[in-house]
């Protein structure tokens, strides 16, 4: 299963702004869409925070009525914050510079700042949301531990990661674009 250009077209984006939002070219977005190449784990994460769904959408989880409209939504509140700017915020830089200037350990700083102020103030949590909180942290986890797995199977094995083998490609398509 394949969703990546359903999930686009129905929030109205092109793969140019896809690329540009989360920091590849437009072939890489092309070639995720008919198959012939896969989303990393942290760019199905990226695609997560443009679009506003969960990355399982993009390969393993069917995109029902419910999901299309939420994208719909997604789409229409970023406009209405691009209009109230009055044209000059750009959704996709936003997201690329955001990418771009977070290192891992400043997001994991800011991740642990987060969860220590979401402990002191649990006791003000009602127990649903305490527990909706932590089935997050749990499948957060369960991401994170899948990632690990597959870098540590990659390490063990000599062989070059996916995102190496990514950025061959796409190094090689821009020379090859030229």
């Amino acid at each position: 299963m394949n969703n990546i250009k359903l999930i686009r077209e129905i929030y109205g984006a092109t793969q140019e702004q896809v690329a540009q939002a989360i920091g590849v070219n437009r072939v890489t977005v092309a070639k995720w869409e008919v198959g012939t190449a896969f989303a990393s784990s942290s760019k199905r994460e990226r695609m997560s925070m443009y679009f506003g769904i969960g990355p399982e959408y993009f390969y393993d989880k069917e995109v029902t009525e419910e999901i299309k409209k939420m994208l719909v939504n997604t789409a229409d509140k970023a406009k209405e914050i691009i209009s109230m700017s009055g044209g000059k915020r750009n959704k996709e830089a936003d997201y690329n510079k955001l990418f771009s200037s977070t290192s891992f350990e400043d997001a994991m700083k800011k991740y642990m700042f987060a969860m220590k102020m979401m402990l002191a103030s649990a006791d003000n949590g009602d127990l649903e949301t305490l527990k909706t909180a932590s089935l997050i942290n749990t499948k957060m986890g369960a991401r994170l531990q899948a990632i690990i797995e597959i870098r540590e199977q990659e390490s063990s094995n000599g062989e070059p990661s996916l995102t190496e083998l990514m950025e061959k490609l796409e190094d090689k398509n821009s020379v090859d674009s030229h």
